[in-house]
Formats: C-alpha cells, sequence, structure tokens
C-alpha cells in the first residue's frame, strides 16, 4: 500500500471522527452519577459486545467492504462503499440530536449503544483497509469516509445547545 500526503490527511481525518465519537460518548457518560452512569457504561459496552458477535459472523462494515472490492459491479460500489454508510451516519447523528434533545435516559443508553457499535465498526474498517490488500488505501478508505463526511454534516447542520439564560442570577 502506497502512503502519500493526502492518505494521511485521509487517516488522521477518520482517526479524529473515531476519537470524537468515543470523546462524546464518554462526555455524555461521566455527565452523570451513580446509577445511571453505571447504566450508561454498560449500555456502550453492550455496543462493542454487539461488535464483538459480528465480527465472527462476518457481518461488519469491513466485510462488506471486502467483498464490495471483489464486485465488478460500480453500483454495488457505490451502495455498499458510499451510499450505505452515509445513510449509516446520518441515523447516528440524527438518533443523537433526538436523543441528546430529550435527556431521557433511554434514548440517551440506546445512542450509546449505537456510538460504541458504530465507533467499533468504522475502527475495524480502518484496521481491514490498513491490514489487507484488496485495494488501494484510497478507495479502501472510501466507507469511512463517507461516514465520517455524513456524521459531521449531519452533526454541523441538526445539533442545537440549548440557548443559555440570559437572566442574571441574584447575588
Amino acid at each position: 500500500m502506497k502512503w502519500d500526503a493526502f492518505t494521511i490527511i485521509q487517516q488522521m481525518l477518520i482517526l479524529m471522527t473515531i476519537v470524537g465519537q468515543t470523546w462524546v460518548s464518554f462526555k455524555v457518560i461521566l455527565a452523570t452519577a451513580g446509577n445511571e452512569r453505571y447504566v450508561r457504561l454498560m449500555s456502550f459496552s453492550t455496543g462493542l459486545l454487539i461488535f464483538l458477535l459480528c465480527r465472527p459472523l462476518h457481518v461488519t462494515f469491513a466485510d462488506m467492504m471486502v467483498r464490495m472490492h471483489q464486485q465488478d459491479s460500480l453500483l454495488w460500489m457505490v451502495m455498499m462503499g458510499g451510499v450505505m454508510p452515509v445513510l449509516v451516519g446520518i441515523l447516528v447523528s440524527e438518533g443523537t440530536v433526538l436523543a441528546l434533545k430529550t435527556r431521557q435516559p433511554i434514548p440517551i443508553r440506546f445512542m450509546l449503544i449505537v456510538a460504541a457499535f458504530t465507533l467499533s465498526q468504522a475502527a475495524y474498517t480502518n484496521f481491514i483497509a490498513l491490514t489487507t490488500r484488496i485495494t488501494t488505501l484510497d478507495r479502501a478508505f472510501i466507507p469511512n469516509i463517507c461516514y465520517a463526511i455524513a456524521v459531521g454534516m449531519w452533526m454541523t447542520w441538526r445539533y442545537r445547545d440549548e440557548p443559555v439564560s440570559l437572566k442574571r442570577h441574584p447575588h
């Protein structure tokens, strides 16, 4: 596999997305205390366990990426390498926005499961892209790049912090 400046930048941005998802997840976990913190941590761990279950069954994004690059169909490559990761990124981002907006524990816990699952999928896809020689690195990174773009764009357009109250508290 050939590394050039562009491939290194791609890799850094993909890793930033994975680390960013992990950081946000842990901020959400640590924002609580007591039993809720434990339950949120278990939710995140459940997402990782679901991924570990998918690996031996060969139902990971990495497995789809390998199959995608073995196909000769351009349509299949576009659907599995581009459209599907974009749709997953949009769904994960929208679910996160809605869960954070509701401030209810169940949607937040569910999104922690999803976040752990998708970030482990992206990390594993990245690992497979780096360790197999099915195609060039820039093509192997396409699913993760599409996912990262979708997450970044959707969160940019949809996420809004709660407005800070302009009232002053009496001293």
